[in-house]
């Protein structure tokens, strides 16, 4: 009888000898906590892995999450080997030196001298031996990993453990269920079925906090009575939701409710697509005091409690031309609408640069008047 899918992903997690835990580029909450989450398992399992959160700000890490080792790139993904047949020329002296961005390596025979056959060149094998993708609709969604090791990617292993109807099933082994919240409620259910001891203080909290996230503190509308039952069991396990809270949306600096204001102030909508923008100006930010991941927390708001707006344009004025944040829920496509302005992204973001040479105003309704085009297909 064949293994389900919970049980494949048992079995290859048991034989990994060295894992790779990653997420989807520009990361939520609910991406971030899935991913320490599954961390903290793999401690406990005493296993060697590595988590990478693509654009991950160490500085920004939610006070409620435990601190794991975070990258925001991978690390070399396999070793370059180079031999020298020495049996019949002996080795006297090895040396080397970087000039130029160039490795140079001297080699010194005791007598004689080395061939072209002699050296051999091969790569090592790969770094690690199983991905696990948390919340990622597909491969694209890696950002820089799936841009420069496509290759790593393709040979590898993967667990793809996801919630969004976006998902393309893109894993060999994938655990995607439509009926979940977020990715941490997935993944709940997952460590439950395989083994509830490894449910501990540290662990609630960072699935409650996906959860919480995502829902907006359970004011969505997709929260079922299964997600409300599984946020109960979390804070009997020990979950501190009150520092979650707290952090998520009692600690909201000035900086950012004032750019949000300015955001909202200039919103514009066309309803019968779906479709809200916004025009911010670089002055806008530096008046504000606010950074441009500030932007996220407002397309958040706009989505939670404004389902009508299936797709948000959020657009920066900055001396290269007119920067377009492309934000779409499913079964839109960010990345598609961007690419019609080749502009690059994910299912759910992308940004493209329109260098239009006339005002933000005018570019935007030019920009819009395309859009309307995809949208209406």
């Amino acid at each position: 009888m064949a293994l389900r899918p919970e049980q494949q992903a048992v079995e290859l997690i048991s034989r990994a000898k060295n894992i790779l835990i990653t997420t989807r580029e520009h990361a939520s909450t609910d991406s971030l906590s899935s991913a320490v989450a599954m961390g903290l398992v793999l401690k406990k399992l005493n296993k060697t892995f590595d988590i990478c959160v693509p654009g991950y700000d160490a500085a920004a890490h939610p006070a409620f999450l435990p601190k794991l080792d975070i990258r925001h790139k991978p690390g070399a993904m396999r070793a370059f080997h180079i031999s020298l047949d020495v049996r019949e020329t002996p080795l006297s002296e090895l040396l080397y030196d970087v000039k130029d961005g160039k490795l140079e390596i001297t080699l010194v025979p005791k007598q004689g001298d080395w061939m072209p056959k002699d050296v051999a060149f091969k790569h090592g094998d790969d770094r690690y031996d199983l991905i696990i993708a948390l919340d990622s609709p597909d491969m694209a969604s890696l950002g820089d990993i799936a841009k420069n090791q496509a290759d790593f990617v393709y040979r590898t292993t993967i667990i793809n453990i996801d919630h969004s109807a976006a998902n393309e099933a893109w894993g060999q082994v994938n655990l995607v269920d439509l009926n979940a919240v977020s990715t941490s409620e997935v993944l709940f259910t997952f460590l439950q079925g395989w083994n509830k001891s490894f449910i501990d203080e540290a662990l609630a909290t960072s699935l409650l906090a996906g959860m919480i996230s995502k829902t907006k503190g359970f004011r969505t509308q997709n929260v079922t009575p299964k997600t409300l039952k599984t946020s109960s069991e979390l804070v009997t396990l020990g979950a501190k939701r009150g520092d979650i809270v707290s952090a998520l949306w009692r600690t909201q600096s000035i900086a950012n409710l004032k750019l949000w204001g300015r955001v909202l102030s200039r919103l514009e909508q066309d309803r019968e697509l779906g479709l809200v923008w916004s025009i911010l100006g670089e002055s806008d930010f530096l008046e504000a005091g606010a950074k441009a991941d500030a932007l996220e927390g407002v397309v958040d708001e706009l989505i939670s409690y404004a389902p009508e707006a299936k797709t948000v344009l959020l657009a920066v004025k900055k001396t290269d031309g007119l920067h377009v944040h492309v934000f779409a829920q499913a079964p839109r496509s960010a990345a598609e609408l961007a690419r019609v302005f080749e502009g690059s992204g994910n299912r759910e973001r992308a940004l493209f640069i329109s260098r239009e040479n006339a005002s933000p105003n005018e570019t935007m309704k030019k920009i819009l008047e395309r859009m309307r085009g995809s949208l209406a297909v």
